[in-house]
């Protein structure tokens, strides 16, 4: 199974240019700049506040035609208080499609004169499309306006009153650009913006995966119960090795193996029309996959227009964290072992915005244990050569 790694690169003047993008944070850019989301449809059912862009990714798709451009938008409230409840309460994932001939783009002049290969296509906005007003804080539909000068528009009352006390209260009416420090103060309202730049993911660390995936199959080892003497390559004589008892999680291990490679990856694509079937998330622990099913109150319900399986289509990793400006020492804030994304396998055509399912995942501590879990954060204890001595 081919996977695509995504990594986070600053913002350039080309990327300014791109009509299609794929970034971490800031203000969406609408696939559809005429139909922007509504804010009802991101409202946080914990503290009732609009949900943040955490990032937006271009994924197209041959088949169905209507979704030849097809552009995947993940929301999250920016309140870590929030998280501590489960993913579906603070968490959205929408998706947002056209067909090649669509009334919103068209292809630029003098592109593909040369090769007939879709991907040498630029693409540019019709002279005609008009983009929708957008709410200034957050970039999402512009429904409402500043009851004294009109002129500045936003998604909610919660918006408009962030917008009022950050510097709008000395500038409305006066027909002046926001100042530097009133910018500022808006920019802390969305993530910071980043590019995400795309590769595939080295063959070695694919080869290792299919190896250890045989292996298993052959001789079921199983690494629970597994004690810091068993890993150790010189067993403790006559003391206690420290956390003598340590209940391994295979599925964390497996993580780690294969993200040693590429430690900077902040996504992981693994939908493609070539593979042989659905693919499989690449778990953070044994604990808390999500079920997939029919049923509604399945992790993963069926798609509600055409009732096909979702089948996974990406995953966030827990390195996104570190580009999103927030205090990972605070026990309250914005944390995830991985972000599981699923989605209808058929990319069912639905006017809007249609949504899918995002999961979270998180890191077991009891099921890594204390020493694993120091790794994770930078201090390997001799946690390298005790993995290695697994052979995954």
């Amino acid at each position: 199974m081919v996977v695509t790694l995504g990594y986070a690169e600053a913002v350039d003047e080309e990327f300014g240019r791109e009509v299609f993008s794929s970034k971490i944070g800031g203000k969406p850019r609408w696939l559809d700049p005429t139909r922007p989301l509504a804010v009802d449809r991101v409202v946080c059912d914990e503290c009732t506040k609009p949900m943040a862009l955490l990032m937006q990714l271009y994924a197209p798709e041959d088949e169905p035609a209507s979704a030849f451009h097809r552009t995947l938008y993940v929301f999250i409230c920016r309140n870590g208080a929030c998280h501590k409840t489960g993913a579906k309460r603070c968490m959205r994932v929408f998706r947002s499609q056209l067909a090649e001939e669509n009334s919103v783009y068209e292809e630029a002049a003098g592109s593909n004169d040369v090769s007939d290969d879709d991907d040498d296509i630029t693409w540019a906005l019709r002279p005609q499309v008009k983009a929708a007003p957008l709410c200034v804080v957050c970039g999402l539909a512009g429904t409402k306006g500043c009851s004294k000068c009109r002129a500045r528009l936003y998604c909610s009352r919660d918006h408009q009153l962030a917008d009022w006390s950050s510097g709008h209260r000395e500038q409305c009416g006066s027909g002046k650009a926001d100042n530097a420090a009133h910018r500022r103060k808006l920019q802390r309202m969305v993530f910071p913006e980043h590019v995400i730049v795309s590769e595939e993911e080295p063959a070695q660390a694919q080869a290792e995966a299919e190896a250890f995936d045989e292996d298993s199959d052959d001789d079921g080892e199983d690494t629970e119960g597994i004690t810091a003497e068993d890993m150790a390559l010189v067993p403790a004589s006559g003391e206690r090795a420290e956390d003598s008892s340590v209940d391994v999680d295979r599925a964390f291990l497996v993580f780690q193996r294969r993200i040693q490679l590429s430690p900077d990856q902040v996504i992981r694509y693994a939908r493609s029309a070539e593979s042989p079937g659905p693919s499989e998330p690449l778990f953070v622990s044994d604990d808390g996959r999500p079920s997939i099913g029919a049923d509604a109150n399945a992790d993963v319900p069926a798609c509600e227009k055409c009732s096909a399986a979702r089948e996974f289509e990406l995953q966030i990793m827990p390195q996104m964290l570190n580009f999103l400006s927030i205090d990972s020492v605070d026990p309250a804030s914005i944390d995830w072992g991985t972000l599981l994304i699923y989605t209808c396998p058929k990319s069912c055509d639905s006017a809007g915005y249609a949504g899918e399912v995002i999961c979270r995942q998180n890191f077991s501590s009891q099921g890594i244990g204390e020493k694993f879990m120091r790794a994770m954060h930078g201090d390997d204890s001799g946690f390298t050569k005790q993995f290695d001595s697994l052979n995954i």
